[in-house]
């Protein structure tokens, strides 16, 4: 175990750097922070680059500390300046990111899309709901939030670990599930927009949710069955991680 006190280490500065996609993607490595999540990663067999606890976790948490994997005890001070969090739980990881691999779609297993979901929360959330609904992975168009941000890592819960994650896909894409027998499901309206509860959602179905401020693009609307949520108070829209998940869910309804 190797001991660092100033936040002017090399180690520290990395860490930091890391908290941008421009160096994440230049490095191939990111970061979680929390005791759960990074279980989770250690649980799922993710490649751990180094571990980093403040004292105060060294001297009053248990953890399985592996020879394998470096391990860095800070002082509770320098631990609090490289998180991304503004109450730290004392232990963060650095991760290799996962090699990219090609989208083979599963028939049996239904996906979430992702149009320009550009909120790291939002997009967190919807990963760790499309865990939570048995999904077969969550896919992400381009102009998406970064998967890798540490906010998107942690609003996951520890999903982000457990589902496929495909990113830069587009309509050509969805097209081609649609020709192997995926229905595909929009959150949106558009001239044939039905109520959700009166369409056919069971599987195999691709659901797609769009831009928290422009919502589905247009292009994406023209392949896809739109369907609406019914507002019913004075509200404009819903949260899109929110209409997701009543998305989602109702695909697990209907199945069950």
């Amino acid at each position: 175990m190797i001991e660092i006190t100033s936040v002017s280490n090399n180690k520290c500065k990395y860490i930091k750097l890391l908290s941008q996609k421009k160096s994440r993607q230049k490095y191939g490595e990111y970061i979680t922070e929390g005791k759960k999540s990074v279980s989770d990663a250690i649980n799922a067999g993710k490649m751990i680059i180094g571990l980093y606890i403040s004292d105060s976790f060294f001297s009053n948490e248990e953890f399985l500390y592996t020879e394998e994997i470096p391990v860095y005890k800070l002082a509770d001070n320098v631990f609090e300046k490289i998180c991304d969090t503004q109450t730290p739980q004392g232990i963060l990881a650095v991760l290799r990111m996962d090699n990219t691999r090609d989208f083979i779609p599963d028939i049996s297993k239904n996906y979430i899309y992702c149009d320009c979901v550009n909120d790291p929360g939002n997009l967190g959330t919807i990963i760790r709901t499309a865990d939570a609904a048995g999904f077969g992975g969550v896919l992400l168009s381009e102009g998406c939030a970064d998967p890798y941000s540490p906010k998107t890592v942690r609003s996951s819960m520890g999903s982000f670990f457990h589902i496929d994650i495909v990113t830069d896909l587009n309509s050509d894409v969805l097209n081609k599930l649609k020709e192997i027998g995926f229905s595909l499901i929009a959150g949106a309206l558009d001239e044939n927009t039905a109520d959700y509860r009166e369409i056919d959602m069971r599987g195999p179905v691709v659901i797609a949710v769009g831009n928290e401020a422009n919502g589905i693009s247009t292009e994406i609307r023209q392949i896809c069955q739109c369907v609406k949520i019914p507002i019913l108070g004075k509200a404009e829209s819903l949260n899109v991680g929110v209409a997701a998940a009543i998305l989602m869910y109702e695909t697990v309804r209907q199945e069950t």
